[in-house]
């Protein structure tokens, strides 16, 4: 229907400022009685007409071959120069040889040279044609860049929702692997607890399994989902994890990426010793708007430092909030700070 409508738009345009330009070159080029009349016949005017829609139709055509080879035509400007060129030159020479085809149809004395006043109407008419078809190249060449942005941001949006969660299913097996053979040697020598390891895994993974069609949670459903998580941990390690939360209830209504709070217990977990004798306490806590996450170093043996996890973390925060985390350590004390969305 689009298609339809532009071109009957294109079809008045080209015709009408067909329908100018032959009417004042008829009227004020200067031309004797015998070639006015031979302008003013039906057949000169709808050859004329047709001509004009011809060229005009082909101009439209070549701007469009131009705006889709732009990235290469642009390093060739001679190339884009010589096409406007030519496609000004050809607009002259139609209305040029209007006025020639007349003068030859009746047989006039030198046929290509004009009055002085017939030369004059002749560039202002063709100054106009070059003018009003200027505007309708440029109209569609910026209706052009906005359907590119526009394409330019959905592929953008396609490609951060992808990359996102991409991000977001390296962080899914991780703890679901270690809390499931967790639960096979507690199904062997502690069956009783394996009731209550069993429910929490569950609420655990149906959880993960919600984020999967989530890009923001509140701080609230992290903080409900750590209690379990670390409870799958104190099943495995014994009773020597623990978390401090110092949040004022006024803030777990605060957004940040689903699973964040998983991936930081897990990076405290597998990067430091932790055992009955050496227990292991993480604090949270708010600062300037960020959630403040703290443990103590108690480096394993074959100590690895964090890499991969708080990388895809702190990508998922800048494609999600905008800014990415804060990673302080001082040797003693290892701190993560990330940012939250406030409602």
């Amino acid at each position: 229907m689009n298609i339809k409508l532009n071109r009957i738009s294109y079809s008045a345009l080209f015709s009408g400022l067909g329908v100018f330009s032959f009417f004042l070159l008829a009227n004020y080029a200067e031309l004797s009685d015998r070639v006015s009349d031979a302008l003013y016949s039906v057949g000169m005017f709808l050859f004329f007409i047709l001509a004009f829609n011809l060229l005009g139709y082909s101009t439209i055509r070549l701007t469009t071959w131009v705006d889709n080879q732009y990235s290469v035509n642009i390093h060739r400007r001679w190339k884009l120069i010589f096409i406007y060129t030519m496609v000004m030159l050809m607009f002259f020479l139609l209305n040029y040889g209007l006025l020639v085809t007349a003068k030859f149809l009746v047989g006039a004395s030198h046929p290509f040279v004009f009055p002085n006043g017939g030369w004059r109407i002749l560039i202002l008419v063709w100054l106009v044609e070059l003018v009003i078809l200027g505007l309708l190249l440029a109209n569609r060449s910026m209706q052009h860049t906005l359907k590119l942005q526009k394409q330019a941001a959905a592929l953008q949006e396609e490609n951060n929702i992808a990359r996102y969660t991409a991000l977001q299913n390296q962080l899914n097996p991780h703890f679901l692997f270690n809390s499931l053979n967790t639960l096979i040697a507690e199904i062997e020598y502690n069956p009783g607890n394996a009731v209550h390891f069993t429910k929490h895994l569950s609420s655990v993974y149906r959880y993960v399994l919600q984020c999967q069609d989530k890009t923001l949670v509140t701080l609230t459903e992290e903080l409900e989902f750590l209690q379990s998580y670390l409870f799958l941990h104190k099943v495995r390690l014994g009773d020597c994890i623990s978390c401090n939360c110092c949040i004022a209830s006024g803030y777990t209504s605060c957004m940040l990426p689903p699973l964040t709070l998983q991936l930081l217990a897990e990076n405290v977990i597998n990067h430091n010793s932790i055992t009955l004798s050496k227990p292991m306490k993480i604090d949270l806590r708010l600062e300037e708007g960020y959630l403040v996450v703290s443990n103590p170093i108690q480096p394993k043996k074959s100590h690895e430092s964090p890499g991969v996890g708080l990388k895809n973390l702190s990508n998922r925060c800048q494609l999600m909030l905008g800014k990415e985390i804060i990673v302080h350590n001082d040797e003693k004390v290892f701190i993560v700070k990330v940012p939250l969305l406030y409602e």
